[in-house]
């Protein structure tokens, strides 16, 4: 059975189908564009503002260790800088730095939710004046910081790394230009200005570590002094002897280099504990000294203590022979030698490391550098510093083998000079540390600053309004299939026909107010005043009332149809049945009983509806005799016939309403009963029940010579019709075809049938024939 009901879809079919869902179609894209265009033309637009910088580190240019068994790549250096430019702390700058700036009276929210001057701004947002249109605004609603903040990181910025560059953009959106501009160059400056921190921050660190050291050591050489002042003054000694001068000398000068190496090598200490600190925040800290227990590492090591002190033995030397000179070359070997070795540590530790971190990846690429780095100076300053004090140590002795008052003497010399060379050598330094910290101008410089935008980048005209038409249309389409597809109802007489039904004719809607204005004849029978009664009465018996209306003629073809329906068997009782209620089969046997009139022969309709009779109630007449009275032989036949005043037919009403009436239908007084009329009538047509609530067609359908159908356009479902048609002919009856009632002309675009039926009759035939021939090809296939 499932299979009757599947349809092939033809682009006849689409057409119908859209033709039937236009008002679908065109509500849900009317809808849609009015949405879309009061959203395009009354949200407020938003302009988007770019800047570009570029990030260079220049500590990976030199030293180019990453790419030591694929440690770190490139990538990872820009996510960070991505991360840091959509960190909280920029943030919070920047909407500081607006707060203050000439746009603050522009964006500043009132509490109220209102703006001081201009209404369109980023930091307003939609929420508090939302809030205050409903008149839900607290004194705890108040748009923070915070809210502002989050805004900007969440909504209205956007961070991109230009693919293979080592460029970003960043975009700020706002709804005035000078706002998104003044926002996106202010969190590039900020940007910059944390990236060139972050870069002096070590050697801030040693700077501080310097200017402390300096101001000790410019404490102790006062006091230095003013003790050797006072004990001159005091023990009236004037000078010392030459030898001693000569040892104080020198040993003041090995003193300041032992100094000046173990100063380097503290600020390198600071530094690393720094690098350390900033590792251990990042949980990215690495240990050198476990790593480095490593054979050659250990090797060269021991060839770096071997350099340094053969090169403080050589100095010693030439400091003792007073020709000691910092551009000797034999110097300028040692110093050579020792460079490489120490460019060999830190390749080494830097292979070391490697391969100790877990995720090299995740590691910060600046800080592994600067830790290698130091790391190596520090291993290169201890033998020296060990050599240097080796040294000293020697002249110390040597010093204190002088007499006592020479040696209190030597000794507030020697701690003089040596505090004097400390400070001078602290001084350049603490000067040189200032001079390295103005020089970090940190990696990033700014490639485009920002201008402010001069068209809005939302919303996208052009943009929603294609949208919004394919959506419109899209919705109305799909809406109309899926309408379609939960449609089960018989339509057209295409359907009929699939379940295998004939089709006999198609009834188009009656509609009672052009029903009554086609009226010719004036209905009698019917109170004057009651106009609805009168149309009532019209649309029922329209082939009497308006004889040349379409629908007329309609009926006239059913009619002819039938006749031709078995040419082999004279059809002199029929019987007209629906599968359900309400589907016009009364008023169609009517006018089929009146238009058979009209051609002559001699019709009576018998109200078989012993449930709910309706005929009595169309021609306006007493049925309280009629069949039911001449089954049961309480009444002749003879005095249940009406004359109509429609020539040559009559009616037979229900008479009183049986409790059995399948019983009395199918009765051997129901057999009498129809031959009688035989002889009285060329046609007798029996209106009945509808065949799948009750029996009482079915009953009555195996005593006619034919059975017609009802189904309704619409309401009728296929699976209704199909069992119908299947009850009747279990039982043996002739099924002539159905009469597809209720057509809605206007929703079966593209149907042959209905066009040239529709078009054909009226008043007007000019009009008609130029509507015919102008008939779109779809009507014509």
């Amino acid at each position: 059975m499932d299979e009757k009901f599947e349809r092939e879809l033809t682009l006849k079919d689409l057409v119908r189908v859209f033709y039937r869902g236009r008002w679908v179609i065109i509500s849900c894209f009317s809808i849609i564009m009015f949405l879309t265009v009061y959203y395009t033309f009354t949200v407020t637009p938003e302009y988007e503002a770019a800047s570009k910088v570029i990030v260079q580190e220049e500590s990976a240019r030199g030293m180019d260790i990453f790419d030591i068994g694929g440690f770190i790549q490139q990538e990872t250096m820009i996510n960070n800088q991505v991360e840091i430019l959509k960190s909280r702390t920029l943030a919070e700058t920047v909407i500081k730095q607006l707060q203050d700036s000439e746009l603050a009276n522009q964006l500043e929210i009132l509490r109220t939710g209102k703006y001081a001057e201009d209404p369109k701004s980023m930091i307003a947002g939609f929420k508090n004046t939302i809030k205050n249109v409903l008149g839900l605004m607290s004194s705890e609603d108040e748009y923070t910081i915070d809210d502002k903040v989050e805004e900007l990181m969440q909504q209205r910025l956007s961070i991109t790394p230009i693919r293979n560059t080592d460029m970003i953009e960043i975009k700020v959106t706002a709804v005035t230009p000078e706002e998104a501009a003044f926002i996106a160059n202010n969190l590039t400056s900020a940007y910059q200005e944390k990236n060139r921190s972050m870069s002096q921050e070590e050697v801030r660190q040693v700077k501080e570590f310097l200017e402390e050291q300096l101001t000790t050591i410019q404490t102790q050489l006062a006091k230095s002094e003013n003790a050797l002042k006072d004990f001159m003054q005091t023990k009236k000694v004037v000078a010392l002897s030459h030898e001693t001068e000569e040892l104080i000398k020198k040993l003041a000068e090995f003193e300041g280099f032992y100094h000046e190496a173990l100063t380097s090598l503290n600020s390198f200490k600071e530094r690393l504990a720094y690098i350390n600190e900033q590792l251990g925040k990042n949980r990215q800290h690495f240990d050198i000294e476990s790593i480095s227990a490593d054979a050659y590492f250990e090797e060269l090591k021991k060839s770096m203590a071997t350099l340094q002190s053969q090169r403080s033995a050589y100095m010693a030397n030439l400091i003792n022979r007073g020709v000691y000179n910092e551009n000797d070359a034999e110097l300028k070997k040692f110093d050579d030698q020792i460079s490489g070795l120490t460019e060999k540590l830190k390749t080494e530790l830097a292979k070391l490391a490697s391969q100790d971190i877990v995720n090299p990846v995740a590691m910060n690429e600046q800080l592994f550098i600067s830790k290698v780095e130091v790391e190596a100076n520090i291993q290169a300053l201890k033998p020296k510093v060990a050599s240097l004090k080796k040294i000293v140590d020697e002249y110390t002795v040597k010093l204190e083998s002088l007499p006592q008052k020479s040696l209190q003497l030597a000794r507030l010399q020697r701690a003089a000079k040596v505090d004097e060379k400390i400070y001078l050598m602290m001084k350049e330094k603490f000067q040189e540390s200032r001079i390295t910290e103005v020089g970090q101008l940190g990696d990033v410089r700014i490639i485009d600053p920002a201008k402010p935008p001069k068209d809005p980048v939302r919303p996208k005209k052009a943009l929603n309004l294609i949208l919004g038409m394919v959506v419109g249309l899209g919705l109305g389409v799909g809406i109309t299939f899926l309408l379609e597809a939960m449609d089960n109802s018989i339509r057209t007489s295409e359907d009929v026909e699939r379940l295998g039904v004939s089709i006999l004719g198609s009834i188009p809607v009656i509609n009672e107010n052009e029903t009554y204005n086609k009226i010719k004849v004036e209905p009698s029978g019917v109170k004057s005043g009651t106009a609805d009664d009168v149309k009532r009465m019209a649309s029922r018996l329209i082939t009497h009332f308006a004889p040349k209306s379409p629908i007329s003629e309609a009926y006239r073809t059913f009619r002819t149809n039938i006749q031709y329906a078995k040419i082999d068997k004279k059809l002199q009782t029929m019987l007209v049945t629906s599968p359900g209620p309400g589907e016009g089969k009364s008023t169609s046997a009517v006018n089929l009983a009146i238009t058979m009139a009209q051609m002559g022969s001699r019709v009576v309709l018998i109200d078989a509806d012993l449930r709910r009779p309706v005929v009595h109630s169309i021609f306006n007449t007493d049925r309280r005799v009629g069949l039911t009275n001449v089954l049961i032989g309480r009444a002749k036949l003879e005095e249940t016939i009406v004359q109509t005043e429609i020539h040559n037919l009559s009616i037979i009403t229900c008479g009183t309403l049986p409790p059995n009436p399948s019983e009395l239908l199918g009765s051997a007084a129901m057999d009498a009963f129809i031959e009688e009329l035989k002889t009285k009538f060329d046609i007798i047509l029996f209106d009945t029940p509808p065949v799948i609530a009750v029996t009482d067609a079915a009953v009555l359908g195996s005593k006619v010579d034919g059975v017609i159908l009802v189904v309704k356009s619409g309401q009728t479902d296929r699976e209704a019709c199909f069992r119908a048609n299947a009850l009747l002919q279990n039982v043996k009856t002739l099924v002539l075809g159905s009469l597809l009632n209720g057509v809605n002309i206007e929703s079966l675009y593209g149907s042959y049938y209905y066009y040239y039926h529709y078009y054909y009759y009226g008043k007007d035939n000019t009009k008609k024939r130029k509507k015919k021939t102008a008939k779109p090809e779809s009507q014509t296939a």
